[in-house]
């Protein structure tokens, strides 16, 4: 009966489905389960610090992301998130946020003892940067906290003197009102020999 409804899923109504609007989340787990692996989650909390006191402002509009959107886990209220489904091997975890930028960190998952248990060995990494087991182990479950906030406007600035002499047209403006101011007095100083030369050259 179990194998009649596997079969079913993926047949019938799934296929119907499109993939824009799978659940990343049953998707893996559903290609996972056929490969007859087994899944692990990761979990960890985003810390309040002195950038980002408040971690209920991440809810709903944040997201912790594997491997640039394979899985993601939801930020709860609390900071809490999980990460469903994930493998043995390398995981590169980041925090998807519009407001404020996280380190991103290598998740390796392993087994060890003869149990099989799981273990998680996680380190920050810099992107373009090869992946070193130098870096000292985070904590686990992982504790992660904002790195900087996001600064999308710039402050409208007041009048300034300065500013206003130093933009090219007032220079030009200014340059033109002196030759104006200027010329006529020069012209009045000059030998008239010279003057009237000059204008025949002109």
């Amino acid at each position: 009966m179990f194998l009649v409804r596997l079969s079913e899923i993926h047949i019938g109504p799934w296929s119907e489905v499109s993939a824009a609007s799978r659940s990343p989340l049953i998707h893996s787990g559903l290609v996972a389960f056929l490969r007859h692996e087994k899944t692990y989650r990761l979990r960890g909390t985003i810390v309040a610090n002195d950038i980002l006191s408040d971690v209920s402002e991440l809810a709903t509009r944040s997201y912790a992301v594997v491997n640039g959107g394979e899985h993601r886990g939801y930020i709860r209220k609390d900071g809490t998130f999980v990460v469903e489904n994930l493998t043995l091997g390398d995981w590169l975890l980041e925090i998807d946020s519009a407001d404020y930028a996280f380190p991103k960190i290598h998740v390796h998952i392993a087994t060890k003892g003869d149990e099989g248990r799981a273990s998680v060995a996680a380190r920050y990494v810099q992107i373009g940067s090869e992946w070193s087991d130098d870096a000292p182990v985070l904590e686990y479950p992982l504790k992660i906290e904002a790195g900087a906030k996001y600064d999308f406007y710039t402050p409208r600035q007041g009048f300034s003197i300065v500013a206003m002499f130093s933009n090219p047209y007032m220079l030009m403006v200014g340059a033109s009102l002196l030759l104006v101011f200027i010329m006529p007095k020069l012209q009045a100083n000059m030998d008239p020999e010279a003057l009237k030369e000059l204008q025949n050259k002109s």
